[in-house]
This record gives C-alpha cells, structure tokens and sequence, in this order.
C-alpha cells in the first residue's frame, strides 16, 4: 500500500519505474514490454536480459524477445512475467525505481542474480534511488536505509547498524530466520522453478505448435490466435440456425397473421375507393333513408376492416417481438453456457476482449436491432407486395414496367449487400481489440501513471477506435449511397403506375374509375417507399445474421465434460481416501502423454508430498483430480466412487485448492468466502479466526459486507492467501490441494498458513505439490514423479535412506 502510495505521488511529479508485486503486461512482443517506448540501445537491452536471466526463456519461444506473449502474459508463468516487469523498471530512464516485491515470486538463485546483477550492479551503478519492498532478510545488508514496517506504521527505520543498535532484538529475529532458510537450503537443496517454468513454456509451445494448423511465418511470433472471419454472404444455415431457435410454430403464426393485416389493410383501401365510387353514383332524388342506409353500411364494413388490420397487426408484431427476445436470450444463455464450460486452453488462446465483443457488441444488436428490422422486412415486403399486385389487378400492363425496374433493384441491393456485409464483418473485428485495450489499460492503471505513459495509451486507445470508426463510417455512407439510388428507382414505378393506369382509364372509363386510378397511384407510392425499406432492412437482417454466425461459433465451443452418471452422497467424501489407477493422461488427444499408468494411494488423513524434477508431471498429476485434464485412461477413485462418472460440479465442490497465485473476486468479504451462502455468519467468523483474519475483517467498514476490489486489490498478497485458506476451511472437505501456496508471502504469513494447515486440516488429506523439497518434509508420505512416471513411493525417511532414491538426490543435490 505504501508503494502504491509513492506511485500515485511521485507520478504526479517525475516518472517513476514501478514493478507492480502482481507483474502486468501488455499484448505485445517480450521486447516491447520490456523497452516500453523508450529508445531503443542493443547494449542496454542485452544487459538487463542477462542481470533478469530473460535470455534462456527468450531462447524457447519461437521468435525470441519478437513473441507476441498474449492477453496479460497468460502464456508466462508468474516468475517469468515478475523478470520481465523488473527488466522493463531497469530499462527506463526514470531515476526513481520502485520495485514491490519481486523476488518472492523467483526462485533463490535466480532472485540473487538479479538483485546483484540488476539492482546493485546496474541501477546502482547508473545513481538510480531504488526503493526494494522485499520479505527476504539476506537482501537488507546491502541497503543504505531500511525501513521496517509494523501494524501500518514505522517502526524502524535506519541501516541494518543502526537498527541493530537499537532493537538488537529485532535484527537478531531476522538473522535467525536468514540462517533457518540458509540450513533449510543446504539440508533440502534447491529445485530450480525457473527451469520448471522454462519446461512449462517448451510445452505450452509445443501444445500450441500442435494445435494450429500450418500459418505463414508471421504466426509464429503469436501464441494468441487470430479472430475468425468468415468471407461472401452469410450462410442460409444461420437463418435455418435463428429461425429454429426463434419456433417454427410462432414464425408460422407470424406469416399467417402478418399476411392475413396486409388483406385488411389492402382491403379498407379497396372499400374506401368502391365507397368513393359508390357515393359519385348515388342518384340526385336519393332520399335521406337511402343515403343514410348506403352510408351505414360503408361505414360498418370500413371499421371492420380497420379494426381488424389493427388487431392482426398487434399480434403478429408482438409474437415476432417477444420471439426475437426469446430467440436473443436463448443465443445469450447456449453462448454463455459453452463459454463457461470451456477448457482452459480456449481461455489461454482467445482474448478477453474478443469474448467481450460478442457478449457485447453482437448480443446487443440481436438485442435491440434484428427484432426491429425483421418486423421491418416483413412489414415493407408484404407492403411491396401488396402495391405490385393491386397496380397489377387495376391494369396488367404493370407488370411490362415493374419487371426492369426489379432488376434494377436486385443489382442495386447485391452491391449494397455484399460490400456493407463486409464492412459490418470489419467493425466487429476491429471491435474486439478496442474491448482489449480498455481491458488491458484498466489492469495496469498503476504502472501507466507511475511511468507516465497516459498519452501513449490514449493515443494506442484512441487509434484502435479510430479504425473501428473508419469501418462503421464507411458501413453508413454506402447507407447514404443506397438512398440516393432507391429514391431515383421509386420514382419510376410510380411514373410506372401513372403510364399504366391512366390508358387504361380512358380507354375503359367504365371499368377503371378515378378511384381505382389513385388507388393505384397510392399504393406504387407505397410500393416505391416500401421497396427502398425492404432493401433496407433485408441488407441489416443479414448483417445481423453475421453476429449470430459469430455467436453460433462460440455455441459449438469445445466443452468440458460436465456432465456424470453418479451422484455422489451429500456428505461426500467423507474420509478423503484417493486411488489412482494406472492413469494414463495427457493435455490433448493429439499431444503426447504426460503421466503413463500412474498408480497410487493416497490413505484418509495422510499429509502427502509430490515432487520431482523439471517437467516430470507434478501439476497434472493434481490437475487430473479437478479433472481440468480430462483425456486419460485408467481411473481415479476418491471414496470408491470413479471421478470420471461424476459430474464436474460435484467434484471440483467437493475438493479445495490453495493456488500459488491466491484470487479473489469482485463483491463483498462474505461472497468471497461463501459465494454459495451455504455457512452462517457464526461459522464464517469461525474460519477467520482460525486463519487469523477476524481482527482485519473486524475493522472494515462493513465487516463482513465490505467490498472487495478488483482482483483483492485493497488486501495484500499475504492476506489474499489467508482468504483463499478461510474459503478452503468453510468448504470442509475432507480433501486439500496445496500448490506452492507460500511461494509469493512473508515469513510471518508463511508460519499463520502452516500452522493454520497442521491444526484445521489435521484429519484431512493435503497434498502438496512441492517445487521446492523443504516443503514437503514433514509429510506422511512423498511420491516422487519421473518423466510422468512414478519413480518413488514412500515417507521421507525411508527414502532419504536409500543410496538410489531420487528423492534423496534431490534434496542433497542441486538441480
């Protein structure tokens, strides 16, 4: 918080270099992120690669530091994307350099090398002021002022002598905790994470590599994949696809009665020019009974026919109303259903801003416009229709004119159409980057302001709108051009009906009246203004049509299999017994496996282990109890029921996880923690207490009903975890995951979270997956993982025994 403070001040004044404690990136290449506008030196640039040890990642993917790394660095781990923040800090200019804690998210070596290489040696060098939030004692000593931190205050401030002298205390606390990690380092050894981040990226790569299809070179600087876009007119299948979600029984209905209004309304004309033709004839010494009785009888058959066009008119509008709702809500709900239940690997691939246009910019046309312009289309078609065939009856030789004249407009309406379709295609692809870019912008408002860069974001911001609104421009001008054009035709076909139907009144005077004549002139008129509308509106229904072949991709998104056909009992499991059998799994069926017939047993209550070296499928291994990889063969049982016939609800309901990178959502402290509000309030104060959190929940504003930012941004990382932890005891599950949950926390953090674990989970089954074998010590059993094989089973002690154990070698030795 106070980082965040002296942000938010220096930036007012001088530029500041930030490196947030949660690293934000943008879509961009590695290099970009880490030059970020400045100019560019060869020199400068390979010398903060090499202090951030960049260059061996760099080497992995497939264009090197010109790898476009995705939406937030989805595709980099947590340490990786922490190095390139750091780097980006040292490559500017700014002489203020604020960095939050990066090195807890590295491992020990490498976060030396990096703070000797890159803070003392290059900053350092360069006369920067440096100011290092950090929970890693070893680093003090070479600090010109510490200032220590207590219950929001100083409590110390100082070089590591003087404080010494005033509370030896205090230093000999840290100096006992330096050596404590130092014997911990010598006993254990050491399991390099950033060499298991590398060998994550080789894979994701690989995944990625094995997964596309073969592109042009340019692809593979990308790991995101491009938006799909489809070319020529949008197919009838998307009409059949819309028509079948809107009811075949209500679009029957509207016909019917949209056909059935048109008649009426056709007909009040045609009885009001008979009416007209009727009164001309009535006889001069036509008494008052006559003419009242002819005038009631008009006037009768006259309202009928209005009433009628008005109630049919009224229910077909509204049934094509209501419908076209219905039809929006349900392409809204399959859309959102499939996206929910997609796998992860749609999430790393496909933007946010781009899930965002079609929740957003296409449900919103479905929403608000394609009801309109059906309606629309029908209406002005029928209208068309209705005049053609009225000027038609009244003379045939109308026919002879309007025959060209539809040509004309056929011609006009495939230029209009098959260029605006394109058009509208263009605005929503150029859509989705401007989503992006608000998205992105707003996640790393902090590290803008602190380097001062608000302008170049406006401008990147401004520019991507800039390109929408040049599609959107041109998608209205060719509306104008339309206009022009159809305005000109209408005029013919009513020059049409007045050549047509004027000869055939003087010739059959007769026959065809004044009355039928202007009937016939009013409804060419009509013709010509419904006409220019059914092109209108015909070219936005397709252009709507386009958003539903955008929304229908989305509804045939590979899912998860979520569905089960056992549903387990509701105090499942209750004794936290887990059997792999012989699992055999990897991420795709077209990748290679990353476990081979795994085999264990995992007994009620035992505190379990897992390690291994680099890439030897420790995360799957969990990853396949969440079922988050689903292609294996064999079986996973917990409790004698086979997870693979449960549905994915009842499971992941059912087991807890600390995660690494603790989250928590945007609402209130209950929701974060009780999203279901299955536990009373009693029970939730409870958990906090036990994760020792009820003191700082006690003095918010709201307790339990304060609201939590985005992300947990008003709680620490440290706080964060304990959250995550208060969350996992209210599930009571008899089930625990723990994966490197105390890799980002302080040491005081570190000791609430093992200590709460051994008492409120003394019953349970944890099992923690262990990047570094310190971790594990204490447990019940240790399952060591080669290659996805498992190589080692057994308690630490027996292990440690043998001569060949892996496990062995991998706490006496370095990786």
């Amino acid at each position: 918080f106070l980082v965040y403070c002296l942000v938010n001040l220096l930036s007012k004044e001088i530029g500041v270099a930030y490196a947030a404690q949660t690293a934000w990136l943008i879509n961009a290449s590695l290099k970009d992120n880490i030059v970020f506008g400045n100019p560019f030196s060869q020199k400068r640039y390979q010398t903060i690669l090499e202090a951030c040890c960049l260059q061996p990642d760099f080497d992995i993917l497939p264009m090197g530091d010109q790898t476009e790394i995705g939406e937030q660095g989805i595709n980099m781990s947590g340490g990786q994307k922490q190095r390139i923040s750091v780097a980006r800090a040292m490559y500017s200019s700014n002489d203020v350099v604020l960095l939050d804690d990066p090195l807890s998210a590295l491992d020990v070596h490498v976060g030396s090398h990096m703070f000797f290489k890159g803070i003392l040696d290059f900053l350092i060098e360069e006369r920067r002021t440096v100011v290092l939030v950090t929970h890693q004692v070893q680093y003090l000593e070479h600090a010109d002022q510490v200032i220590f931190l207590q219950n929001g205050c100083v409590a110390r401030k100082g070089t590591m002598r003087e404080i010494g002298k005033l509370d030896p205390s205090l230093v000999e606390s840290w100096n006992l905790s330096l050596k404590a990690a130092n014997e911990a380092e010598l006993e254990v050894g050491y399991c390099s994470s950033t060499d298991e981040e590398r060998e994550v990226l080789k894979k994701q790569i690989s995944t990625i590599k094995k997964d596309q299809r073969p592109q042009n070179d340019d692809s593979s600087s990308k790991l995101i994949e491009s938006e799909e876009r489809n070319r020529g007119s949008v197919s009838y299948r998307y009409y059949w696809y819309y028509l079948c979600q809107f009811g075949l029984c209500p679009g029957f209905f509207v016909c019917f009665f949209a056909i059935l209004q048109n008649v009426a309304q056709a007909g009040t004309q045609f009885w009001l020019s008979v009416w007209s033709s009727a009164g001309a004839k009535l006889p001069s010494n036509a008494t008052d009974e006559e003419s009242n009785a002819l005038l009631m009888r008009y006037i009768g058959v006259y309202c009928a026919l209005n009433a009628a066009d008005m109630v049919l008119c009224m229910v077909w509008t509204m049934i094509l109303l209501f419908q076209c709702v219905q039809t929006s809500k349900n392409l809204h709900n399959l859309m959102l259903t499939r996206v929910l239940r997609a796998p992860m690997r749609f999430f790393d691939t496909t933007p946010i801003g781009r899930i965002m246009n079609r929740f957003a910019s296409d449900m919103q046309k479905l929403d608000q416009t394609q009801g309109p312009f059906i309606l629309g289309l029908f209406k002005f078609f029928l209208a068309t229709m209705t005049g053609v065939i009225i000027n038609a009856i009244i003379s045939w030789y109308f026919i002879v004119a309007i025959i060209p004249i539809s040509l004309a407009y056929m011609l006009i309406m495939k230029v209009f159409i098959d260029s605006s379709r394109e058009m509208q295609r263009l605005v929503n692809i150029s859509s989705s980057p401007v989503f992006s870019q608000f998205t992105e912008s707003l996640g790393g408002l902090a590290t803008i302001r602190a380097y001062r860069l608000q302008k170049r974001f406006r401008q990147n911001i401004v520019g991507k709108i800039e390109k929408n609104h040049v599609a959107f421009c041109f998608l209205q001008d060719s509306n104008r051009w339309l206009g022009i054009r159809l305005n000109l035709i209408g005029t013919l076909i009513v020059l049409g009906a007045g050549l047509t139907s004027l000869p055939a009144s003087t010739l059959h005077p007769a026959t065809f009246g004044a009355s039928l004549v202007g009937l016939a002139i009013t409804y060419a008129v009509q013709a010509a203004n419904s006409m220019t509308w059914v092109v209108r509106n015909s070219t936005s229904v397709e252009l709507g049509m386009n958003s539903v072949e955008r929304i229908k991709y989305y509804t045939k998104v590979e899912n998860e299999k979520y569905e089960g056909s056992v549903t387990p009992s509701r105090n499942w499991p209750e004794m936290g017994h887990v059997i792999y059998n012989r699992v055999h799994a990897r991420y795709a069926a077209t990748l290679p496996a990353i476990l081979h017939y795994v085999s264990i047993d995992f007994k009620p209550g035992m505190k379990v282990g897992i390690c291994g070296r680099t890439g030897s499928g420790k995360s799957s291994l969990t990853l396949t109890l969440f079922r988050i990889i689903d292609t294996f063969k064999g079986s996973i049982h917990i409790d004698g029921i086979d997870i693979g016939k449960l549905s994915l609800v009842d499971l992941r309901s059912r087991l807890a996880i600390i995660p690494q990178d603790p989250f928590m959502f945007t609402g209130t402290v209950r929701f974060n923690l009780d999203p279901e509000e299955r536990r009373s309030d009693a029970e939730i104060w409870e958990a906090l207490e036990v994760a020792q959190l009820k003191e700082l929940v006690r003095d918010l504003p709201n307790n339990l009903d304060s609201m939590v930012h985005e992300g947990g941004d008003n709680f620490s990382v440290g706080e964060r975890q304990l959250f995550c932890l208060a969350r996992a005891i209210l599930k009571k599950t008899r089930i625990l995951i723990m994966d490197e949950a105390t890799a980002s926390i302080d040491v005081h953090t570190d000791a609430i979270l093992q200590e709460v674990v051994a008492t409120a989970f003394h019953k349970e089954t944890v099992i923690t997956i262990a990047h570094r074998v310190s971790t594990i010590l204490d447990s019940d059993q240790i399952v060591v993982l080669s290659e996805g094989h498992v190589a080692e089973v057994g308690t630490p002690g027996s292990l440690l025994k043998k001569k060949t154990s892996i496990f062995a070698s991998l706490v006496r030795n370095k990786l």
